[in-house]
């Protein structure tokens, strides 16, 4: 992986929507509802699950990791034609704020999973996070004995439910979803924003606006950084990243300014001055269009990349 990429995963801050570990005796399905601007993850732990996410079906066995990114709505399954009860119509106990156990008893083949959804915050984590796919499946890729390890041990705290299972089990999981990431841009080609990363002009124009954002960026001086020509810089940027140059030193500029104006104790001179801005009101003004509020409204509503996900209005 290029540095970029490197800075841009130490970056991610994850946090936790909620987590299920689920005991689920055949038949069984479940239909996941939308949560929109999470990641939802399923393990299977033991057993084996069918995950339809639109057209896509997906055979899922222990030892693999599946995103469904974009927080579709999709349908997990010991078989692709088994009933579907909605999540929330299901029984379950709650063992912590955001962490549950969902039983479903039989005599049919058992499957354990452990789900959850997750969402990211951090100034790349939109980007990165759009350029997924519908549906990841990551096995190959993961270390597989320390996959086996991780795996072998959110079993055991599933099946025994000890003091902290909770909180060792998500977080175990949490560390799954980031390296399944990893391994896909490992992996992957990637497009777009990954794919500009990765692009040696492209990723070095990047890389220096990303170090030092407030510095006074023109398209030659991006350009100068590419060791391109400003007209072949302006089209090759623009083919790989959908918009033009200077629309993203800007747009960059605004989500610094965003986490600086909702988590940093500075006077907003000082924050204008960090993101290039050398007036604070052509600064507010820059604000207000790329986020619709003022740095001040902004800060007291406390918005991040996902705001909050209502897990009861996803219940219907």
């Amino acid at each position: 992986m290029t540095d970029p990429l490197s800075r841009t995963l130490a970056d991610l801050e994850m946090s936790g929507v909620f987590y299920a570990v689920s005991e689920l005796a055949a038949p069984w399905g479940i239909e996941m509802p939308p949560l929109p601007g999470t990641i939802v993850f399923h393990l299977v732990t033991r057993g084996r699950m069918v995950c339809t996410v639109g057209d896509t079906v997906t055979e899922v066995q222990p030892g693999v990791v599946l995103l469904v990114p974009h927080g579709r709505g999709h349908a997990i399954a010991d078989a692709a034609d088994s009933a579907l009860t909605p999540l929330f119509s299901l029984p379950r106990t709650e063992v912590g704020k955001r962490y549950e156990r969902i039983v479903v008893p039989g005599s049919g083949q058992v499957t354990e999973l452990v789900c959850g959804a997750v969402s990211f915050s951090g100034l790349a984590a939109s980007r990165l996070m759009s350029g997924l796919p519908a549906v990841l499946e990551v096995g190959e890729g993961l270390d597989p004995g320390w996959v086996a390890a991780a795996f072998s041990l959110m079993a055991e705290e599933s099946r025994h439910n000890r003091p902290g299972s909770d909180a060792v089990t998500a977080r175990i999981a949490d560390v799954l979803v980031i390296h399944a990431v990893r391994a896909w841009l490992r992996q992957s080609p990637g497009s777009g924003w990954v794919s500009a990363l990765r692009d040696p002009r492209i990723g070095a124009a990047l890389d220096a606006v990303h170090d030092d954002p407030g510095a006074p960026w023109t398209l030659i001086t991006l350009a100068d950084r590419a060791h391109l020509s400003r007209s072949a810089f302006a089209a090759r940027f623009t083919t790989l990243l959908g918009e033009p140059p200077m629309s993203y030193v800007t747009a960059w500029r605004m989500d610094l300014a965003a986490r600086l104006v909702r988590e940093a104790d500075l006077p907003l001179a000082r924050v204008a001055e960090q993101v290039g801005y050398r007036s604070e009101s052509s600064f507010n003004r820059a604000f207000r269009r790329a986020h619709g509020l003022t740095p001040g409204s902004y800060a007291r509503r406390g918005t991040a990349f996902v705001d909050h996900v209502d897990l009861r209005a996803a219940s219907g």
